[in-house]
């Protein structure tokens, strides 16, 4: 009985009394979990759309491998832009940098901007000319 006239004492102006929270009842730990219920539907019906889609771009992915064989046989083996020398290229070549005609292909389309413009400056530095031909018109 101390503790709480010294409660109320202590307690700033308009709040005279104690608030304690009471146990919640049946009814809303039946909505509670209810709503855990519904929430694991929903994630697992998103888990099943994900996966759908992942599985239609591995199948894209596989078709489309075998169109780009050509390039293969044009250029040789792909080598990471990172690591190229431009040593073995000629004293004059031409750039054919191809980006995207539409859609949100931003990361993409930066990223092969941002690569021709490191090449054609170390090309500069060693002496060496280029031209650049872009396919695509976000390029």
């Amino acid at each position: 009985m101390a503790l709480r006239l010294a409660a109320q004492r202590a307690a700033p102006r308009g709040f005279s009394k104690i608030i304690a929270r009471g146990m919640a009842t049946e009814k809303q730990i039946f909505n509670q979990i209810q709503s855990t219920k519904n929430i694991q539907k929903i994630t697992s019906s998103m888990k099943m759309v994900s996966a759908a889609k992942l599985k239609g771009d591995e199948n894209r992915l596989a078709v489309a491998i075998p169109f780009n064989s050509w390039t293969t046989e044009l250029c040789g083996e792909p080598k990471e832009m990172e690591d190229a020398t431009y040593d073995d290229l000629p004293q004059k070549c031409l750039l054919v940098p191809i980006t995207s005609d539409k859609g949100l292909c931003g990361g993409v389309n930066s990223f092969i901007t941002r690569g021709v413009k490191t090449c054609v400056t170390k090309m500069h530095e060693q002496g060496k000319e280029c031209d650049i031909v872009v396919i695509g018109d976000k390029g």
